[in-house]
């Protein structure tokens, strides 16, 4: 829904528009350019609930982004995990979603600091790939109707599944419905041996446009 493959000036990326904000994901080989021009703010990533609010905080370790300002650009590193991308009129919010940060509640957290707000998903690893052990399964059994998928004696994780629970399927306007550890032309994937390499995922205002 709403993702649009973007080439510019050699460079391409995943592009969402809504209203004056874009959200935008990288294409394995084109991050460096991307990073050179956008100039994101990025956090120290540790798989938690904390967003920080850099209108009011100075901290540089977390997993979520928060600002009401338009000259800023924010990003997180991904490489399996999902990015969720939130907007209102006043704010815009970026977090870094892995299974840990689901379950301490960093998807909640970001609908509780946005108010009214509308969200993006990102491309992540899908359930047809994320294989988990069942002590993880059980946490999201207990949490989540949609979140896990049995198949055989494994099971699967669905992060998107997961998220949209916590943030209300009601309030999605987009999701980047491609899994990282399948598209190995697009994307780097932890889990396809991709150990140093990330995807980056920014969030900005229209005045940060790569044109």
């Amino acid at each position: 829904m709403g993702w649009t493959l973007v080439t510019e000036k050699e460079i391409r990326y995943f592009q969402f528009k809504w209203e004056n904000h874009y959200a935008l994901y990288t294409i394995k080989n084109n991050e460096t350019k991307i990073i050179k021009k956008m100039k994101p703010i990025f956090l120290k990533q540790t798989h938690s609930n904390v967003i920080v609010d850099i209108d009011s905080s100075n901290s540089t370790t977390g997993d979520g982004l928060l600002t009401r300002k338009k000259d800023y650009t924010l990003g997180v590193t991904v490489a399996d995990c999902l990015p969720v991308y939130l907007f209102s009129k006043k704010k815009m919010c970026i977090i870094h979603c892995g299974w840990r940060g689901i379950i301490e509640g960093i998807a909640k957290q970001a609908a509780r600091v946005m108010g009214n707000y509308q969200y993006v998903l990102g491309a992540s690893i899908g359930p047809c790939c994320y294989v988990i052990m069942r002590d993880v399964a059980e946490l999201f059994e207990q949490n989540y109707q949609n979140a896990i998928v049995i198949r055989g004696n494994q099971y699967h994780l669905d992060l998107k599944a997961a998220v949209i629970e916590d943030l209300d399927i009601k309030n999605l306007i987009g999701s980047l419905a491609l899994c990282t550890h399948c598209h190995s032309d697009l994307f780097y994937s932890y889990r396809r041996g991709d150990r140093k390499e990330r995807n980056y995922a920014l969030i900005h205002f229209h005045d940060k446009m790569l044109t």
